[in-house]
């Protein structure tokens, strides 16, 4: 499995917030892309191969809510 990591800036925020805007970039990512991923934690998703990572990072680079990283 690939994963990418969402970096919240400015820190803290609470955990809930953290899971559920996770979880609405994966919910995104698969409605307007056709990317499938698995939430593996509050601030991680999986991704089934290194194209959807790939494809994934460029597309949520693009929030102004997370940076996201390549694990």
């Amino acid at each position: 499995m690939y994963k990418v990591k969402l970096i919240y800036d400015p820190e803290p925020r609470t955990q809930t917030l953290k899971e559920s805007v996770t979880y609405c970039a994966s919910i995104d990512l698969y409605v307007r892309h056709g990317i499938d991923s698995a939430q593996c934690s509050a601030t991680e998703l999986l991704f089934e191969s290194d194209r959807d990572r790939t494809l994934a990072v460029l597309y949520l680079s693009a929030s102004s809510s997370f940076t996201p990283t390549v694990v």
